[in-house]
């Protein structure tokens, strides 16, 4: 490898930071929503069970409490995937991350298998001169 290889080399490995970077925020921003909306949940359930027994079991179709109830059901039927989404980018995160390194790894043995004929070289003259 040539010096300009090398640089080459390096220049080409920050992308996959970034794409990692990129997603570790979306992932938390993704992650974030999926709070919240469990938080709205929580609260829409607390005032639906606010209601007692009988007026929830009675209520007329079209009525307010059937329609908080099929809100709630409609909320949690999304919001579990979203939060899986979300860890799921974080973890394809990462791995664009790992990428990253094992191309530094490869780089850096790379450019020790380069130089190390050269260092051995200059060692042996030395010792010997």
């Amino acid at each position: 490898m040539v010096d300009e290889d090398l640089r080459v080399q390096v220049r080409s490995q920050v992308p996959h930071m970034r794409i990692a970077a990129l997603l570790w925020i979306v992932a938390m921003m993704i992650i974030a929503t999926a709070a919240v909306v469990w938080i709205v949940i929580a609260v829409m359930t607390g005032d639906f069970f606010s209601n007692s027994k009988a007026v929830r079991d009675a209520a007329e179709p079209g009525s307010s409490i059937l329609s908080q109830e099929g809100s709630i059901h409609a909320l949690e039927a999304w919001v579990l995937p979203l939060a899986f989404v979300g860890i799921a980018t974080f973890i394809a995160g990462f791995g664009f991350a790992f990428s990253n390194i094992l191309r530094s790894i490869r780089l850096r043995a790379g450019t020790l298998a380069e130089v190390l004929p050269v260092l051995k070289q200059r060692g042996s003259v030395e010792a010997g001169g």
